[in-house]
């Protein structure tokens, strides 16, 4: 953001953990929300309005049981323009990114930002708001690419951080999403997506600490889903138990879709047998 225009904005933001452990793999069902990705107005989303399901499900491998992993879809925080202290011809074609986003047409909102770069190269919110759609077009490399101009531009900007960050998650790099998400609750300490964000992509990396686990509890009220990665943190300790009480918790809750339900239940089957891990076998359970 530009100090001398003194823009306003509002974000949004949210994605879903995921958990596949043992032998438990999440339903691919693809983007169920993708209108909420460029929602730009919106101070207070709905907090059940990201609760999708994991897209990358459907092109990967099935999971190695050994491997724990958290995954997230896809939803970026945009900036809206608060004023009109931008060449004429660039708003124009920010206000039709805005048009062809309400329709889901995300390929014609990325053009219309790109010509708006082309007449104002430093119109940071269209530099956020063009790696918006390219994290929703799944181009996350491309996003990340966005993300670093906004912050080259004003690097005093919570959301490219985070969303960068979960373009990273996305590529599987989640040190260095850590270290985004890291960045952005520097800048904005009491967002709980930052939270949830930062918590799933410690869980993601293996993490068995403290901190993971009071992220995800602490942010578990606005993102329900944060269960799903907190039985991941506890899994990473061997506490298969622990993990299923969370699991069998999220289930009760009564907005599990079916496909998801029975694999969750499948897992809290077998780890009521003493079915752990494989990366577990030859520890001590925490248990």
């Amino acid at each position: 953001m530009r100090p001398e225009t003194k823009r306003r904005f509002v974000s949004v933001f949210g994605f879903v953990a995921c958990a596949s452990v043992a032998t438990l793999a999440c339903a691919p069902q693809g983007f169920a929300q993708r209108s909420d990705v460029f929602r730009m107005t919106s101070p207070s989303p709905r907090p059940g309005q990201w609760l999708t399901t994991d897209p990358l499900a459907a092109n990967e491998r099935q999971p190695d049981p050994s491997e724990p992993t958290v995954k997230a879809a896809p939803v970026a925080a945009t900036i809206s323009v608060g004023s009109m202290q931008v060449p004429a011809g660039a708003l124009k074609e920010f206000r039709r990114s805005e048009k062809c986003v309400r329709s889901r047409d995300y390929a014609g909102a990325v053009q219309h930002l790109q010509k708006a770069l082309k007449l104002d190269p430093k119109f940071v919110e269209a530099h956020n708001n063009l790696g918006a759609g390219l994290l929703e077009m799944e181009r996350y490399r491309d996003a990340i690419t966005e993300f670093d101009a906004t912050i080259a531009i004003d690097s005093k900007l919570e959301a490219p951080y985070r969303n960068k960050s979960l373009s990273l998650f996305q590529l599987k790099q989640y040190p260095e999403a850590e270290a985004a998400a890291r960045q952005a609750l520097g800048l904005d300490p009491g967002r709980k997506a930052t939270w949830y964000l930062l918590g799933s992509t410690m869980a993601a990396e293996g993490s068995r600490s403290q901190e993971a686990e009071r992220l995800l509890r602490e942010s578990m009220g606005e993102f329900p889903e944060a269960r799903l990665a907190l039985a991941q943190v506890f899994l990473n300790r061997c506490a298969n138990l622990n993990a299923a009480q969370e699991l069998r918790t999220y289930l009760a809750s009564g907005s599990v879709e079916p496909d998801r339900r029975r694999a969750l239940e499948i897992w809290v089957e077998r780890s009521s047998k003493g079915q752990v891990m494989a990366a577990c076998t030859g520890e001590k359970l925490a248990d």
